[in-house]
């Protein structure tokens, strides 16, 4: 008997065919496996973050002090008619960040899960500057950066900007402690010079309280601020033409 073999082009034997269909099968089942993959971990991610029970952040920003009826004096006239800026302040290794710094003796240390709503040098520059434009000592008060040519500028320097923690204390105390240059800007000239600095208690070792507290002597730092700037200003503004800077 001869064995018959197929054309080539005809049909495969019922069992190539099977073994075929099943090849074909797994190969498609093998991709959609693939192709679930990333579609499962991506819920597992997603998951995980919607579900965390890590701790989210808390923001905090400060208010500018309200308007001071004691600088509106008559020994304080202002300088009314002045465009002021204030630079970005520079600040001490360590403060210039948004997180909420703590120091204990020498060791500086953060706040966990919590933090300022931008950085430190934004928070006291946005602080000052609304502080003073509050006053209404000064035509106006802007950064800067802004497009508004000041005729004096107040360049800033923080060295203290956080909590402190003494030894046997139950809360801390917030520092703020700047000093201030103003600049004549027409011929860049140092007018004055101010140290300004406050302390301010927290009335319970909680962050609502402690930042109270950074708020309370902030605002006192920027009143102290006003006021010798606008004196100041009155005072250069008085000075004699040609005459030499004290």
């Amino acid at each position: 008997m001869t064995a018959s073999t197929p054309n080539a082009g005809g049909a495969l034997p019922r069992a190539h065919r099977g073994a075929a269909d099943d090849s074909r099968a797994r190969a498609r089942a093998g991709r959609r496996a693939w192709f679930m993959v990333p579609a499962i971990l991506l819920s597992a991610c997603t998951g995980s973050l919607l579900e965390s029970d890590l701790p989210v952040n808390s923001i905090y920003v400060l208010a500018p002090a309200a308007q001071d009826s004691a600088l509106h004096g008559d020994d304080l006239p202002g300088a009314a008619g002045v465009d002021l800026s204030i630079g970005r302040p520079h600040l001490a290794p360590g403060l210039d960040t948004d997180r909420i710094a703590v120091l204990k003796g020498r060791q500086l240390d953060y706040y966990r899960a919590v933090r300022w709503g931008a950085p430190a040098a934004d928070v006291v520059q946005a602080l000052l500057i609304d502080s003073l434009q509050d006053q209404q000592l000064f035509n106006s008060v802007s950064s800067e950066r802004a497009r508004i040519g000041g005729a004096y500028l107040l360049d800033i320097d923080v060295r203290d900007f956080q909590a402190e923690y003494a030894a046997d204390a139950r809360a801390p105390v917030a520092h703020v402690y700047l000093t201030g240059r103003l600049v004549r800007v027409a011929d860049r000239k140092l007018v004055r010079t101010f140290v300004v600095h406050a302390r301010e208690p927290a009335s319970q070792d909680r962050m609502g309280a402690v930042i109270a507290a950074f708020e309370s002597a902030g605002q006192q730092v920027a009143l102290s601020l006003a006021r010798q700037a606008s004196a100041s200003i009155e005072s250069d503004l008085q000075r004699p033409a040609g005459q030499p800077d004290s």
